[in-house]
């Protein structure tokens, strides 16, 4: 073979081997092929397939580009000067594979101008077109990360120019975009602290800021936690930085909310012991506690007489005289000034925060006109919808807001209610409701941020490094070793599944959802997740975005008050001892670690204690011990007089004859429960998965324990109470008379039977409905006037008829009389049949 040919064969075999395929096509329908390369054999054609005319080169074209093709072509017939083109499709090679080209043409015309070839190549750049398109996904939804995540999020140049920064970085500075982007983070910074974490950045560090931040924008105030990060070119260069803000600030005030309900709820339950106190004591600590929780200085407590015209004032502290020993003032509520105002404005809070003058101020009280005044609040006190106190404080450092209108409303609530329990001895007393916040709840917790895929229980494609905060970590996620549903606790997964199918498949673009995952110690953590949809170009899903925020603490914190709410119904759900003492145990027994617990009587007649309720304990537990006598080391115990901690093994030791054996039981708790300073009871509890019960747990239960003596001696009382209503029931049964019983205020308390005979009424029927409905309809102003001539001793009876549930007149005399009814004052009727055998037609009404 000649140098010349091998060299000829050389070259064939590089052209065949190029990317680049040379065309020349006629400008007709689907571009008849007249001259083609050889190298068309890589889309697995030949030149005579084409040049056969067996195929033209548009049977070569994808049919989703055709459309688009024709009409740039369109626009080259129409272009008199165009003389070159380059496009972009796809083609099908001949084993059907699709393959992205680039094609650029020269324009052949003829004598009058008129297109008659194209004459071009096309190159293959499928791996290119492909990794651009995927660049910019990928870019897309890293795009939805920054502008949806809840975190504020800025980029800023290596100039410390900012030049992007999501909708959250606006809202936590309270500043506009166009005021953020163009500023300068290393000139126009302010704050020494900001700038020199920001600083940092241009170290190649990562920089850290929290606490107090004045905005060098805005120039706002904020509480805030912030990190910024070097942001650096492939070859090290620095080229920006990233900062990251959380405001914290909400999660501040939380806290301070917490502390707030924590203080008063110690408060009203110091307020709650102080049943033997007089009135002026209660009085001097519920202003104090009012001033303290509130950051006052000085404050009021009045009492509105029945009439609602007269004040009693009581004051704290006590430099500021407008008592006379124990003893209130008292003041027209006209002539009270701004203390008054609660009532004057329709019963409702006052607020003023701004100063006085002294002319102003001297119309509040003149014994405290040494005191400046420059801020105050009043709170109304309300009793079935009646005004009986206003509760004031004043001259905080800063203005009174919303949240101390809530603790002194509440708190005077409270206060109000142990006053009514010293008035009145049939009020309930409701100091179980009272017991300190177990844990601060919203601990700091940066989002984690996820994509999924959208398969069975969500495969990841992304997830953030702080993943870390459940104990794992991206490789885990990653490398196909977890998908997400394996950590979603397996009572919620169900769940969770219908929730994203529900949204997937009702269009929406996102949602929220709540429920439990394990981490990888095994610990449950309750997660936030706001999720966002992504649908392809068919509606499909293809993937989905969520940002996943820790919980934890304020759903404990919601648990909190639930459980606040239950203790209220145990105290106020029976009159039964037993069955009170079980659901405090029921109640007590959902505190974290105690799982067992029992209570004990003391005997009043020998001193021993005996088991009366338990749940957990197993029966050899309860058997062995169910009494203590005063012999017994557990005994003395109890008789310390304050709470005791011990180990299962140091109380099996104490028990005789061979001690309890095995109880699966590990840390123990003995508590005496006290009542007017006696030892009445004592509580005994039990956990089995832990070495000691945690501190938060026994503030609860020793909270409870000291509220069990007031719930025995009420119980007992409202026992003996319910027991003689009982006993006088029995004996109005046994009357041939029509009788019925009702309170002050005029509400049916109890019927006879034979009132039930003559009328048709059931004791459901009638009971706390007004006596009036006994009356035929129109005759309710007769009533009332020929009562207040009984009550007043002008007249013996009354002889207006009852009427029956089916509407029959029934004619009877009936007397009234003032008596008792389970020690309340109650108006008692008895009525005679005069004619039972008339039996007047219904009534109709108009």
């Amino acid at each position: 073979m000649s140098d010349t040919n091998f060299i000829e064969k050389k070259l064939e075999a590089v052209y065949n081997s190029s990317p680049v395929i040379s065309f020349m096509w006629r400008a007709t329908d689907n571009w008849p092929v007249e001259s083609v390369s050889s190298n068309v054999i890589q889309l697995g054609y030949t030149p005579d397939d084409f040049l056969s005319g067996k195929l033209d080169y548009g049977h070569m074209l994808h049919p989703d580009d055709i459309e688009r093709i024709n009409f740039e072509v369109s626009k080259l017939f129409k272009n008199k000067n165009a003389s070159y083109f380059s496009l972009n499709y796809r083609i099908i090679t001949k084993s059907g594979d699709i393959r992205w080209v680039t094609e650029r043409s020269f324009i052949i015309r003829d004598g009058n101008g008129n297109i008659t070839h194209f004459k071009g190549i096309i190159i293959d750049n499928t791996e290119l077109e492909k990794t651009e398109r995927e660049l910019l996904e990928t870019g897309k939804k890293y795009q939805v990360i920054f502008e949806k995540s809840p975190l504020g999020i800025v980029y800023f140049d290596e100039n410390g120019i900012i030049t992007h920064c999501n909708d959250s970085f606006s809202r936590i500075l309270e500043s506009p975009k166009k005021d953020i982007l163009g500023f300068n983070v290393l000139n126009s910074m302010k704050d020494d602290r900001m700038a020199d974490a920001i600083g940092m950045v241009f170290l190649g560090k990562t920089g850290y800021f929290e606490g107090d931040y004045i905005s060098s924008i805005s120039g706002k105030r904020l509480l805030i936690m912030a990190s910024f990060t070097p942001i650096t070119s492939a070859a090290g260069a620095l080229i920006g930085g990233i900062g990251i803000l959380e405001d914290f600030g909400e999660r501040k005030m939380v806290e301070d909310v917490l502390r707030l309900n924590e203080l008063r709820l110690k408060a009203l339950l110091e307020l709650y012991q102080m049943q033997d106190a007089l009135l002026y004591e209660i009085a001097e600590f519920t202003i104090e506690k009012a001033v303290e929780l509130t950051g006052s200085k000085f404050g009021f407590l009045e009492f509105l007489n029945e009439d609602e015209n007269v004040l009693e004032a009581y004051q704290w502290p006590p430099q500021i005289s407008i008592m006379r020993g124990d003893q209130p003032s008292r003041y027209p509520v006209r002539a009270t000034g701004f203390w008054g105002e609660a009532i004057k404005a329709h019963n409702k809070p006052v607020v003023e925060n701004r100063h006085y003058t002294s002319e102003m101020q001297f119309v509040t009280y003149p014994e405290s006109a040494g005191q400046h005044l420059f801020r105050h609040v009043t709170i109304p006190v309300f009793e079935n919808e009646g005004l009986v106190a206003v509760l004031s404080v004043a001259n905080k450092e800063q203005d009174y807001n919303e949240s101390d209108v809530r603790q002194l409303t509440l708190f005077a609530e409270g206060m109000w209610k142990l006053v009514q329990y010293k008035k009145t001895s049939d009020v309930m007393l409701e100091a179980m409701k009272m017991r300190r916040v177990l844990e601060s709840v919203m601990g700091s917790s940066p989002a984690v941020v996820f994509l999924w895929r959208a398969e069975k229980d969500w495969p990841v494609e992304f997830v953030s490094e702080n993943v870390s905060q459940f104990g794992y970590n991206v490789n885990d996620f990653m490398s196909g070793k977890l998908i997400y549903g394996d950590i979603v606790h397996p009572s919620d997964l169900e769940r969770v599944r219908q929730e994203v199918d529900r949204a997937s498949k009702e269009g929406f673009s996102d949602f929220s959802q709540e429920y439990r995952i394990l981490t990888k110690s095994g610990e449950v953590r309750w997660i936030d997740e706001r999720t966002m949809i992504h649908y392809n170009m068919n509606g499909i899903v293809d993937y989905l975005q969520g940002i996943v925020v820790d919980v934890t603490e304020r759903k404990q914190a919601n648990s909190f008050m639930r459980l606040e709410c239950d203790l209220d119904n145990v105290l106020g759900a029976t009159e039964d001892l037993h069955e009170t003492f079980e659901r405090l145990l029921s109640f007590t027994l959902e505190t974290k670690r105690i799982d067992n617990g029992a209570i004990y009587l003391v005997d009043e007649v020998t001193g021993d204690m005996n088991l009366v309720a338990h749940r957990g304990f197993s029966s050899n537990f309860v058997e062995k011990l169910s009494h203590f006598n005063k012999n017994m080391v557990i005994y003395r115990l109890f008789m310390t007089g304050y709470p005791v901690y011990k180990n299962f093994s140091e109380l099996n030791a104490m028990v005789p004859k061979g001690g309890l054996g095995s109880e699966e039981l590990q840390a123990m708790a003995f508590i005496p429960v006290k009542f007017d300073d006696d030892i009445v009871a004592a509580m005994v509890f039990g956990s089995s998965n832990g070495l000691e019960i945690p501190a938060n747990s026994r503030n609860l239960i020793e909270t409870i324990a000291g509220q069990v003596g007031i719930i025995i001696s009420r119980v007992k009382k409202d026992h003996g109470s319910h027991r003689n209503k009982k006993h006088l029931g029995s004996l109005l049964d046994a009357l041939d008379e029509i009788i019925f019983i009702m309170d002050m205020q005029g509400k049916i308390l109890h019927i006879n039977q034979s009132l039930q005979a003559n009328l048709n009424y059931s004791a459901k029927d009638l009971y706390n409905k007004d006596f009036l409905i006994l009356y035929p309809e129109g005759w309710e102003d007769d009533v009332l006037s020929n009562l207040d001539e009984i009550m007043e001793g002008k007249s013996l009876y009354s002889e207006i008829p009852f009427v029956s549930k089916e509407g029959i007149l029934i004619p009877v005399k009936t007397k009234f009389t003032v008596g008792e009814w389970g020690e309340q004052g109650v108006l008692i009727a008895t009525a005679s049949v005069v004619d039972d055998s008339v039996l007047n037609p219904p009534i109709v009404s108009d």
